[in-house]
């Protein structure tokens, strides 16, 4: 080999090994940024958690102060810009936001706007959930709080209106597809709501042809069945017997009671107060 050649064949391999050593630089550098954004997203996730463990603290006559949860919302919004806990992030940011319409002492303007920004989050969390990776019991868990941002919607619009919206359909469909998941996911929850939709929303041709009557009563005992100590199970499968199995009014009566006389789990205290009081006006009446 003579000198030219030789020198020209270590530039090209100086050449190679210097694109070699950018590549392998850029790889490390992405791999490093990885691994900082799946970081700052477990803080966000942890930070989050926590403030939620929490978001009782302070409840005054069934209403819990709104700073804590305003916490956790925050968290969960900073985790949800990260890409490796988008969907985790997603379905507790929605359990956050519905937390704050329905057990806090947030003024109405900041919980219209929570409502909002709950339909946002999941109208955009179940789009990209369709190709997105994920435990089955985030994907259930994302749709089931889906379908409660919607049904706060719909509380919002009245009845034919969440019907003629396609509201209606969305938390269906959501908590349809939740039970198929995972049927256990919030102690029944999916079976609660679907038990209630069946129970209370018209039948419209075409628009809400799903809603049957009958498979009220199948969905709150289907509820019951998975956690029958739970107050909303109880109650639920109470207003279902009620409704549609007045031979078993004595059972529903019990269940009322029981739910009234409940004392409130300490994880979830503002929400067993607030189902304590519709059994007991029930009781009343």
């Amino acid at each position: 080999m003579t000198k030219r050649r030789r020198s020209r064949s270590y530039f090209v391999r100086a050449r190679y090994a210097a694109r070699s050593t950018r590549i392998s630089g850029i790889c490390v550098a992405a791999l490093f940024l990885l691994l900082a954004q799946t970081a700052s997203a477990q803080v966000g996730l942890a930070s989050g958690d926590d403030a939620w463990n929490s978001r009782a603290d302070g409840l005054t006559d069934g209403r819990a102060k709104h700073g804590r949860i305003e916490v956790a919302i925050k968290s969960y919004r900073q985790a949800l810009e990260k890409e490796s806990a988008k969907i985790e992030a997603q379905w507790k940011l929605l359990r956050a936001l519905h937390y704050l319409i329905e057990f806090t002492d947030a003024p109405d303007g900041r919980k219209q706007s929570a409502v909002e920004e709950a339909v946002v989050v999941a109208s955009t969390g179940i789009r990209e959930s369709v190709n997105g990776n994920g435990e089955s019991r985030d994907h259930a868990a994302l749709l089931f709080w889906s379908a409660i941002a919607w049904g706060a919607r719909g509380q919002r619009v009245g009845l034919l209106t969440i019907v003629r919206e396609g509201v209606a359909n969305k938390m269906h469909e959501y908590a349809h597809r939740a039970v198929e998941l995972e049927p256990e996911i919030e102690r029944g929850g999916g079976y609660r709501l679907l038990s209630r939709l069946h129970a209370t929303l018209p039948r419209l041709p075409f628009i809400s042809g799903w809603v049957d009557r009958g498979k009220t009563l199948a969905m709150a005992e289907r509820a019951f069945s998975i956690d029958s100590a739970d107050p909303g199970n109880r109650l639920i499968l109470a207003l279902a017997l009620t409704e549609h199995a007045p031979e078993r009014l004595e059972e529903a009566r019990l269940l009322v009671e029981s739910v009234a006389n409940a004392t409130p789990r300490p994880t979830l205290l503002a929400e067993d107060l607030a189902i304590r009081e519709p059994a007991r006006e029930q009781l009343r009446q």
